[in-house]
Formats: C-alpha cells, sequence, structure tokens
C-alpha cells in the first residue's frame, strides 16, 4: 500500500515535538506499507515579511522535501489565515494549494489511500483531494477540531459536517469523541475509536533519580510536580498555579515544573512573583521526548487540569512512566484514568477539588503505588504503539481493499450495458 498522509503538524525544526506520537506512528506504519508520503503544509509568509518578526524566519527552516526514517516529507507553503475560527476557510485554501503538489505526487508512486490528521483543515482537504482523484480517505478526529474548531462558525460546522459524510473512515482518539463525532450526522460510512499509543522505549532503563536530577538540573530533597503541555487557559494552567500556590504553603519541599510551549508565560511568571514563589516554579519550554520522561522519572505526580482534550498524550507517558496522575475528568481521560484506581479525576476549573485531590496523592503513598501498577498495566497492555500500528495497518488495507471492489463492481456494470 502506498500511504499518503496530509498534517499540518509533525516534526520539525520549528517545532522538534509537533506531534511527535503521531509522528512514531507513521515511522511504525511505514515499515509496513511500500511507501508513506507526509504532506506537512506550512504558512506561506512572504520572505521580506520575515525580517519584522524572527518568529516567522522560522516558517523556512526545513527543506521543501525531505526523507527521515523511510518517510517522504513534503512542506509545501499553503496561504493561512491563524485562528480557530479561520481553519474551515484555510481548508479551502489547502484544497486550492495541495491539487498541484497530488498531481505529480499521485503519478509516481501511486497512491492508494489518503489519511488526514485533524478534521479541520486537514481532514476536510483529505477527502476533498481523496474524491477528485477516486482515492479512499480516511482522517483523524483529534479533540479541538471537534470540541471547538467545527463550533466556531457556519462554515466551519459545515465543511466538518460534509467531511464526516464523506470520508470512508473516520478514527477518534477516543470513544468520547467517536460519540461526539456522530452528533453531527447519521450518514457516517464508518468510524473507530483508535488509541495512537505510545513509544514505550522511552520509559526503560533510565539512570537512578540522583544521576537524572543532576542531568536536568534540579535540586534534590525536592518533590516536584509536573504538568506538560501548552501554557494556555484552556489547559487549566491557571487553576494549576493556584492550587501550587495553596499547597506551598503548607509543603515547603514543593516546587512546580512546567513543560511546553510558554504562551502565556509572562502572565503567569508576573503571578507567581506576586506570591513569592517564582523561584520555586520551572519553565522548560518545548524540550525533547527524552527530557520529558526525564522529568517524569523524578516527580512525584502529573497534574493535568485541562478544560477540553481528545486523549492527551501528556497523560498516557505519565502512565508509561510510572508517574501518578491527577487530571480533569473531561474528553477521553477517564477512559484510562480511573478515579482512585489508576490516578485520580477532578472537574475542571475547580482549585479547591485541584487541591484536594493532589494533596490526596502527596500524602497517601499506597495510593501512589496503587496508581503507578495499575497504570503502566493499561498501557503496556492497550497503548503501545508498535503493537496498535498493526491494527492501523489492517484497517487502512480493509479501507483500499472494499474500495477497490466498488471500483470493480462499477467498472463491470458499466461493461455489461
Amino acid at each position: 500500500m502506498n500511504l499518503l498522509v496530509i498534517s499540518q503538524m509533525f516534526p520539525c525544526r520549528r517545532h522538534p515535538t509537533s506531534a511527535i506520537f503521531f509522528a512514531n506512528l507513521m515511522k511504525e506504519l511505514a515499515k509496513r506499507v511500500r511507501s508513506l508520503t507526509v504532506v506537512t503544509p506550512r504558512a506561506y509568509i512572504p520572505k521580506g515579511l520575515t525580517k519584522l518578526n524572527k518568529r516567522w524566519s522560522r516558517w523556512r527552516l526545513d527543506p521543501m522535501v525531505s526523507t527521515e526514517k523511510g518517510i517522504r516529507i513534503i512542506r509545501p507553503y499553503v496561504f493561512t489565515i491563524p485562528g480557530p475560527a479561520f481553519t474551515g476557510l484555510n481548508s479551502l485554501f489547502m484544497n486550492v494549494g495541495l491539487k498541484r503538489l497530488l498531481e505529480d505526487v499521485t503519478v509516481k508512486p501511486d497512491i492508494d489511500l489518503i489519511l488526514g490528521y485533524n478534521m479541520l483543515p486537514e481532514g476536510c482537504s483529505t477527502v476533498h483531494l481523496a474524491k477528485k482523484f477516486d482515492l479512499p480517505s480516511a482522517f483523524w478526529a483529534i479533540g479541538s477540531d471537534v470540541h471547538d474548531f467545527a463550533q466556531r462558525n457556519w462554515l466551519n460546522y459545515h465543511l466538518s459536517r460534509k467531511c464526516i459524510e464523506q470520508a470512508d473512515l473516520i478514527l477518534t482518539e477516543s470513544q468520547e469523541l467517536e460519540f461526539e463525532v456522530k452528533k453531527f450526522s447519521n450518514r457516517i460510512k464508518q468510524i473507530k475509536t483508535f488509541y495512537k499509543g505510545i513509544d514505550l522505549s522511552y520509559f526503560r532503563d533510565h539512570p537512578p533519580k540522583p544521576v537524572i536530577l543532576q542531568i536536568l538540573n534540579l535540586k534534590p530533597g525536592r518533590r516536584y510536580l509536573l504538568f506538560v503541555g501548552r501554557l494556555i487557559r484552556d489547559k487549566g494552567i491557571h487553576e494549576l498555579v493556584q492550587s501550587f500556590k495553596n499547597l506551598a504553603q503548607r509543603y515547603a519541599d514543593l516546587d512546580l515544573i512546567l513543560v511546553g510551549e510558554e504562551d502565556e508565560k509572562s502572565k503567569l511568571r508576573a503571578e507567581l512573583e506576586q506570591a513569592g514563589l517564582l523561584q520555586r516554579v520551572v519553565f522548560t519550554g518545548i524540550i525533547s521526548q527524552q527530557d520529558v520522561a526525564r522529568y517524569m522519572n523524578v516527580a512525584e505526580m502529573l497534574v493535568f487540569p485541562s478544560w477540553a482534550e481528545g486523549l492527551p498524550n501528556a497523560v498516557m507517558e505519565a502512565m508509561a512512566a510510572g508517574l501518578p496522575v491527577v487530571a480533569s475528568d473531561v474528553g477521553g481521560i477517564p477512559e484510562i484514568v480511573v478515579n482512585g484506581v489508576s490516578g485520580l479525576l477532578v472537574s475542571p476549573r475547580n482549585v479547591a477539588a485541584l487541591t484536594k485531590a493532589v494533596d490526596l496523592m502527596l500524602q497517601n503513598e499506597d495510593l501512589r503505588a496503587s496508581c503507578r501498577r495499575n497504570a503502566e498495566c493499561l498501557i503496556r497492555k492497550k497503548f503501545d504503539v508498535r503493537r496498535n500500528v498493526d491494527e492501523l495497518c489492517a484497517l487502512l488495507q480493509m479501507l483500499q481493499n472494499s474500495k477497490r471492489c466498488l471500483a470493480w463492481k462499477r467498472e463491470f456494470a458499466l461493461s455489461i450495458k
């Protein structure tokens, strides 16, 4: 099978960890298919404008075409309007921008199937282009595309619904997300929850804790709460900081580590400085998956109070690392974090409940140990990327075969007329 994938999110020089779990899945899939091409559109910014903002110049760091671990990667420029409200419009721009490219790509090698990662804009573009080239199409619904982007305006909703009805297969990150997608239409061809899984090798054979603390330049004798994700309001980051302010008064040895894109770092720093706690918080920015695993090996727990989610990779990573989890009971999180069994769940936007749960986990060593055991067992059984990729390969092969069968039936019907 020759597979074409469309995804704006993919590791690059500008953002080395972008959709790293999806990329790991694709690396495993590349070993099982004849060819795998990833088209990862990037925003078109005129070269002259990059002089006005150094961050814009980072969009031009990667080559147009490269090959990495058996995957051919193409990074075309596509006109893009920033902001979730414009994802529908951006899918139309993507259709135009990728049509000429796909006309070249589908000739050599022949493409058997197009897979999009994210409903808006990639999924909509995938379905449109697959229809144009008479190919089977599938896309992934991952969370914010369904919960947020599709609900922003009429165009986003209309294109999402059309995409959902025309796709040959829809994959969702969680059962909760599958339920939400089904609300868009009762004319869905095929939908299935598929867990991408994680690369468990990152969480094996780490050096002793004192060595890791030294590598990360962290103080020994401290206890660390860990957050992994973008530092934005919707991730519950302000509730986390407020909760930490409450807990820091009770636990003099407690510090906080914030890992991820630092969108609201200045606001958080100001709040922490006012509370006299800035020196007890570590901001790491974007770091490698290996370093994320290191932080998870020295932290007391992952605290993940997000307002809305699909199935967050950070939670799966923490569970694989044997790190207790306190998370909000939203999206697909309750599918892997069973309250009191493999972690603790709290209502989103509830500082008091979050503080109470973190406090309980800090105090109860037996609870931490049982959550650690149960979480590791679940992740290794259901979320190993090397095992799950075989299921994905079988699904895509069935989709390709069914599409071929329909084509043969059409040809036969025409031949006997």
